[in-house]
């Protein structure tokens, strides 16, 4: 139970942590154990070959003090004093003194006395004695005759039965602290190399951490920005990694955003403008006739005729306006009907002829034989290809031609209307899908239109998966619209 609540606030403080904290606790963490657990592996691999080492370094010296010992040994073999040749004394001495230990040599002989005479019976605490009697070499650890702990070994001088000195034994002796101390020396190099790497590779750490989480903090910055209104500001320092690509796909979210905000002022100030006006002449017209007794019946019908045609304005702004919030929201529901573009083509002709022949324009269709059928709603197509024909026939003046070319392609059908018409000019160009744009800034009402067609046009032929783009070559040299749509509507 205790380790269960231990663990949950655990969690809780971890999880109230910064990433950044928990990226360098989870990094370092990971380290640390994975150091550790090396360099005791690697120490406990030292130890033995330190030890190792040492050892053969002992057998190494013992043969050497065997060798020296054994070169006096014709100088002074036939001495049967019991005192040590002074140069023994001193080549003893020189490597007591290299080895920091203790050398002693020791007689086999029972009966006869030697350098140091001892009796056969005090070998069998010595193991490295018997081991040399036997004409080998070994390290023993044990206890030393003080009680410490201590390496031991021993060589044979000679052969037994000769001289004094070529009938005994070399012991050498060295305090296992000697060993010890060599071991502890390269446990602390190994730590402080532990220390070393750990050091740089927290600094590593923090410094990965900081290039992770400081492009989250302007993401952050940047958003927060964003929320107060400042749609301008975008995240500056982008990278080639994956927050990188977070923040390219940021800064294009707030390019859209600003977008559909400045689209959403515009739409609003326009529609005001564009309800204000037809709203104000009706309600002049309205009040003249009410209150102007004056009026002649003319003039009262010509008012009638006027806030007529104002209603019917209203009307159809209002009609498009419901149609276009429809696509917008994706609720408009998409025809399933199988349409003969040839015949639609040919009924709209028919419906716009008296007002070719009014403005004195010429439509001519240029169609295949063959019945080409698409999958869709007539009405929305019916507003599509209206829309556009109304655009070709007010922008182009008298005696203009008008040409409406449909063409049977692979996947759809795609659809030409070119005029000789005013055209557009190349900054306008870009603009010609907004709602309510006009090439004159003063919303002139000089051409009649709500200013919702093309923004229509290309919200209806989006959501069917085709493609609607205006061509010009620049004013007075005519306007070229295509509209391409799929056979089967890609959108259900």
């Amino acid at each position: 139970m205790m380790n269960h609540s231990f663990f949950q606030r655990f969690s809780t403080r971890l999880h109230n942590m910064s990433i950044r904290t928990r990226l360098l606790l989870a990094y370092a963490g990971l380290l640390l154990v994975g150091f550790a657990a090396l360099t005791l592996v690697a120490g406990s691999q030292i130890a033995q070959a330190a030890r190792a080492d040492y050892e053969q370094r002992l057998l190494n010296e013992v043969q050497l003090i065997q060798q020296g010992v054994s070169a006096l040994i014709p100088v002074y073999g036939n001495q049967r004093s019991g005192s040590q040749p002074t140069e023994v004394t001193a080549l003893i001495n020189e490597f007591e003194a290299h080895l920091n230990g203790t050398i002693r040599i020791f007689g086999l002989d029972d009966n006869r006395d030697g350098p140091q005479q001892t009796t056969r019976s005090s070998f069998r605490d010595a193991p490295e004695v018997e081991a040399a009697i036997r004409n080998g070499i070994v390290v023993v650890e044990r206890a030393d005759d003080q009680g410490r702990p201590a390496l031991f070994t021993a060589a044979l001088l000679g052969d037994p039965g000769r001289d004094a000195f070529s009938s005994s034994v070399v012991q050498v002796s060295v305090p296992l602290d000697n060993l010890q101390s060599l071991i502890w020396g390269r446990w602390l190099l190994l730590l402080l190399v532990f220390v070393v790497v750990v050091s740089v590779t927290v600094l590593a750490a923090l410094w990965v951490s900081r290039s992770i989480i400081q492009p989250l903090y302007d993401l952050r910055d940047s958003a927060l920005r964003l929320s107060q209104g400042d749609l301008s500001y975008r995240v500056k320092k982008i990278g080639g990694d994956e927050i990188g690509a977070v923040g390219k796909a940021f800064n294009e979210m707030a390019v859209q955003v600003q977008g559909m905000l400045e689209e959403q002022r515009a739409f609003a100030s326009n529609t005001s403008h564009e309800l204000r006006t037809p709203l104000t002449t009706v309600r002049l017209r309205t009040e003249a006739l009410r209150y102007d007794d004056t009026l002649d019946a003319a003039t009262k019908g010509q008012y009638v005729i006027e806030i007529d045609e104002e209603v019917k304005r209203l009307g159809s702004m209002v009609a498009d306006l419901t149609l276009l919030s429809r696509f917008d929201a994706g609720r408009a529901e998409l025809g399933q009907s199988e349409i003969d573009m040839v015949r639609l083509a040919a009924s709209l002709k028919q419906q716009q002829q008296e007002q070719l022949d009014e403005r004195g324009v010429t439509l001519t269709l240029v169609t295949p034989d063959t019945i080409i059928p698409i999958q869709g709603s007539l009405n929305h197509l019916m507003v599509v290809f209206r829309n556009l024909l109304e655009n070709a026939i007010k922008y182009t003046p008298r005696d203009g031609q008008i040409t409406w070319m449909i063409q049977a392609e692979a996947d759809g059908v795609r659809s030409i209307i070119q005029d000789t018409g005013v055209g557009i000019s190349p900054e306008n160009l870009a603009h010609v899908f907004e709602r309510f744009y006009r090439a004159d800034k003063a919303h002139t009402r000089d051409v009649a239109g709500t200013g919702l067609g093309l923004a229509l046009v290309k919200s209806i032929v989006d959501t069917y998966g085709g493609s609607v783009k205006v061509d010009s070559a620049g004013l007075q040299q005519g306007t070229m619209v295509t509209v391409f749509l799929p056979y089967k509507s890609v959108v259900s």
